[in-house]
């Protein structure tokens, strides 16, 4: 996928803002607080339906407005052409458009625009709790499977069913209808996410000895209950802790996915710049495993490329990016910061400066 046009409205600290993106390396330059990473928050936006940083939905709109709108229009990589609109007002209403058509649901917008984001923070990913990995997973899972999206909502659903139920603290037919449901799709799901690491894991270990030669690498996934059971067996053995406690013990919204190097966890093994190459390397590996799965390019999104990373950290994770082919997105004070690889690519530049974007 490649974004041909960026158009912005009312959107953080930007009143209007209009770019037509390169195919390869896109910088934005200007200094902090000038609106580069919004620019690439509002593409994120476009793949998430929220933000990826603190706060809420209200913060994107800017200040004396009622609603932000992203618009763009996306080439699929084969020529055909997509027109998207993002609309989101301050009372939480949203309103997507899709080819000029309305959409009720998210999902087909987030298909089109499978965003990677790399930002200091993102070293969360390991550092973090379960959740945000349970997340890198589901990424995948949704842009490779196309019944996963279908299957998580409706489990999520069940999810908050059952749990209000376990809150009263009794049981009824009720209780005995949602366990049915949400051992279903909580199956499915927790199937589903295996066979993606299970074919996933072989080509991100085989990757990672480029990028962290010394450590041999595995990935474990915690079903969120004892695999050796099925899910609906898991919850008759659960059922008096569940009762007990007020909410589901288990199931797939418990999952974990577990990162080891040299067979002992990442965090008590590789140094913060470690971690930091870790996290780049399985966003950048994740995306050329979407691309030889189905085709689709993914667009990548770099927020302060050189940070905790060392001189030769950097060359390969440049480098990596480069030979994706993808459409990137990097932001930067000034160019001068930026590693050589990245400024010799075919690139565009943007000066950002109070909520302003002027292409060099």
């Amino acid at each position: 996928m490649y974004i041909d046009a960026l158009a912005l409205t009312h959107f953080r600290n930007f009143e209007q803002a209009k770019l037509a993106p390169g195919r390869q390396v896109n910088l934005f330059i200007g200094e902090n607080g000038s609106g580069k990473t919004s620019l690439l928050e509002s593409i994120y936006c476009l793949g998430s339906g929220r933000s990826f940083r603190p706060g809420n939905y209200k913060q994107l709109v800017q200040h004396g407005n009622q609603s932000f709108t992203v618009f763009a229009k996306i080439d699929n990589g084969s020529g055909r052409l997509h027109t998207l609109g993002f609309q989101r007002d301050i009372s939480g209403e949203v309103k997507l458009r899709i080819d000029g058509e309305t959409s009720r649901k998210f999902a087909p917008m987030a298909k089109l625009v499978p965003a990677q984001l790399m930002t200091p923070e993102t070293v969360e990913l390991v550092l973090g709790g379960p959740k945000v990995r349970r997340q890198f997973i589901d990424w995948g899972v949704f842009h490779v499977e196309h019944s996963f999206i279908e299957d998580w909502t409706r489990f999520s659903h069940i999810l908050k069913q059952r749990n209000s139920l376990l809150k009263r603290k009794r049981l009824s037919d009720e209780n005995v209808y949602w366990d049915e449901k949400f051992a279903s799709y909580g199956q499915r799901v927790a199937e589903q996410r295996a066979a993606y690491l299970t074919s996933f894991e072989p080509v991100l270990v085989e990757r990672l000895k480029h990028f962290l030669p010394q450590y041999t690498f595995k990935f474990q996934l915690k079903w969120g209950w004892d695999s050796a059971l099925s899910l609906t067996e898991a919850l008759k053995q659960h059922a008096e802790a569940d009762l007990r406690y007020g909410h589901s013990t288990v199931g797939p919204h418990k999952a974990e996915l577990r990162i080891l190097a040299n067979g002992e966890d990442v965090k008590n093994v590789l140094s913060r710049g470690q971690l930091k190459l870790l996290v780049a390397a399985l966003k950048v590996v994740q995306g050329e495993y979407l691309t030889s799965k189905t085709g689709v390019q993914c667009i990548y999104l770099v927020d302060d490329i050189t940070a905790e990373l060392d001189t030769s950290s950097q060359h390969k994770f440049c480098e990596a990016l480069l030979a994706t082919n993808a459409q990137l997105f990097v932001s930067a004070i000034n160019k001068g910061e930026l590693p050589d690889i990245i400024k010799r690519a075919d690139t565009k530049m943007f000066h950002v400066e109070h909520g302003t974007v002027k292409e060099l």
